[in-house]
Formats: structure tokens, C-alpha cells, sequence
């Protein structure tokens, strides 16, 4: 299969800015890439740190990004497929919702709109799109933070939950057509967004989960954790008694 992991000839970082997607894609099989779309606010902020690892012979192509404005993601769609196919896309866009601008219920909607909403529309608008070409990935990074509600970090993580519970969905509706959706659930990742928070335990560096994520999108995963030991934590999060799992996770 000339387009696919092993060779992908085309691919979409959308949230261009984010290190968890930047380390993804360099972790990918670059060599045959020849195109390389660059979704973000301002996609130049992008291009200085891509350049470090993307090849010579790859066209980095600049897309103007704002995951909240759905109105706009047909044409930014458009755009990824505007010279033909799309191997991979890497929806990456994310929000922590800590912008001391905004009050609480506000920070709360923008992280709704960016998290689920806007990742969710682009995500089915791809998915579409490479139902007909009969062949894509789609990489979407949820949270471990999805797993069960703690209430420093609820609202984060039902905007993980909703946007992981789609794409689970969709990934088996999509069986057969040679297209496929892989989620990675990180942990506490060490990155610009959460360095002011303090760190939980299992945190990693955005390197580890770009060569998790990797790897599933190698074997056409649908969910991997990291670091992998959180699939078992996870599974003892949702069998712990309510009164239990408040004190462990108030700490």
C-alpha cells in the first residue's frame, strides 16, 4: 500500500503548536512525506521546531486554525485534501481552560468547544473525507483524565471523555472502509500548558507519548495509555468505592 503508516505521503498536524502533537509527528516514518500540513493559530509560531526534524524534501504547508470555530473547518478540510489524499491526521488541539481572562463558566465553554466540539467536527469531516479516498488515519489524543470524575480537573475530563467515546464509535463504524482511529489516553504530560501545575504521579515527557501514540497508529490500534501502566490504573480507578476513590484522588 503506497499511501499508509509505513509511508505516508501526506499528513495534517492540526494544533500545530502542541508538543504532544509535534513529538507524534516526528516520530512518524518521514522519509516519503512530502507534505506536511501546519493547522494552528498562527502556524508560523510551528514551522521554527517542525523544521528541526521534518525533512528537506517536505512541503510544509501553513493552515490558519481555530478548533472553536467550526464554521470555518469544511474549508480547512477542503484545504488538507485540496492536492489529493490524506494519510494521517493528528488532531492535537487542546485547552487546560486556565485563562485568568475568563471566569469560571467561560473557561469551562472554551474548553467544551476546543476539546470536544471543535476536535469532534474535524474529526468526523476527516473521516468522511478519507471514506471515500478508502484509506487514513486519524491519531485523536484524549486523557486519562476521562477515565472517572475528580474534581480538580472534572470539567477537563468529560471534554476527554466525550471526544474519546466518539471516536471509539466511529473507529468501529468505520470497520472495512481502510480507515481507522486511534486514541492515546497521556497522563500529567510535562509540557508549556501544565508547567505551572503540580505534576501526578506516572508523569512523562511529550517524546514518550509521541512514540506511544506512534506505535499504536503502527499497529492500527483504537486506545493506548501513557505511559502504559495507567491502562491498569484506570481499571482500579473504576472499581474503587466512591468514598475510597475521593480521598485518593482529593490528594
Amino acid at each position: 500500500m503506497l499511501n499508509g503508516f509505513q509511508s505516508p505521503q501526506t499528513v495534517a498536524l492540526l494544533g500545530a503548536t502542541s508538543e504532544i502533537g509535534e513529538s507524534i509527528l516526528k516520530h512518524l516514518p518521514l522519509e516519503n512525506l512530502h507534505t506536511c500540513y501546519v493547522a494552528a493559530r498562527i502556524p508560523a509560531n510551528a514551522f521554527i521546531s517542525l523544521q528541526d526534524f521534518i525533512p528537506a524534501h517536505t512541503e510544509l504547508v501553513p493552515v490558519t486554525f481555530q478548533a472553536e470555530k467550526t464554521q470555518t473547518h469544511r474549508q480547512i478540510v477542503d484545504q488538507l485534501f485540496a492536492t489529493g489524499d490524506l494519510d494521517i491526521a493528528i488532531i492535537a488541539a487542546g485547552s487546560l481552560g486556565h485563562d485568568p481572562k475568563l471566569d469560571d463558566v467561560s473557561n469551562a465553554l472554551n474548553m467544551m468547544n476546543v476539546n470536544y466540539v471543535g476536535s469532534a467536527h474535524l474529526m468526523l469531516l476527516i473521516a468522511e473525507r478519507m471514506k471515500k479516498q478508502a484509506h487514513g488515519q486519524i491519531l485523536i489524543i484524549s486523557s486519562f483524565a476521562q477515565t472517572r470524575p475528580r474534581i480538580d480537573n472534572f470539567e477537563y475530563g468529560s471534554t476527554k471523555a466525550g471526544l474519546d467515546f466518539l471516536a471509539r464509535g466511529l473507529n468501529e463504524k468505520l470497520q472495512g472502509t481502510g480507515v481507522n482511529i486511534s486514541v492515546v489516553r497521556p497522563g500529567f504530560v510535562r509540557t508549556r500548558m501544565t508547567k505551572l501545575l503540580p505534576p501526578a504521579p506516572f508523569a512523562i515527557d511529550p517524546d514518550a507519548v509521541g512514540k506511544i501514540a506512534v506505535a499504536l497508529l503502527k499497529k492500527r490500534g483504537s486506545v493506548g495509555f501513557a505511559p502504559p501502566i495507567l491502562k491498569w490504573v484506570a481499571v482500579i480507578f473504576k472499581i474503587l468505592p466512591p468514598s475510597v476513590f475521593k480521598r485518593i484522588s482529593n490528594r
